[in-house]
């Protein structure tokens, strides 16, 4: 079905200027991750510092949530280096923290409290493909 450049018009005339709640692509607490972070920026703009860490220089900064709910609400969410906010997913790792949130490293190890080592960086690594790296090296340095 086709409609007529006039209806055309008069339906981008109608959805001009209607942003938030007015949008209809408006879902609200239904929104997906992207879209709530996405909100949270326009709403109180970029994230300019560390607030775990005044003293962290950083070429940019993030806005972390804290409960893993994604509420659209300042309160639950704070202001990060990406170092700094890596390594407080990691320590919190609430619930339903993030469903696209790897289980395993990309050898099918586990990520477990006892097989995953976080570097200084707050990056997860198993340990156990490190371990198997560190051997294969030494093999290799010997022969």
């Amino acid at each position: 079905m086709s409609i007529s450049a006039e209806t055309s018009a008069r339906i981008s005339a109608s959805l001009q200027g209607k942003i938030g709640e007015q949008s209809r692509g408006w879902k609200g607490e239904g929104a997906g991750y992207y879209a709530k972070h996405m909100w949270i920026a326009e709403q109180y703009g970029k994230a300019t510092k560390c607030t775990k860490n005044p003293g962290h220089k950083a070429k940019r900064f993030e806005w972390a949530n804290i409960s893993g709910k994604y509420l659209r609400d300042i309160t639950d969410y704070v202001q990060l280096c990406p170092s700094c906010h890596r390594i407080m997913d990691n320590k919190l790792n609430p619930p339903n923290y993030d469903h696209t949130r790897k289980t395993h490293c990309k050898h099918g190890h586990p990520f477990t409290q006892e097989s995953t080592y976080i570097d200084p960086r707050g990056f997860r690594n198993c340990k156990i493909c490190r371990k198997n790296f560190a051997e294969r090296r030494k093999e290799n340095a010997i022969n």
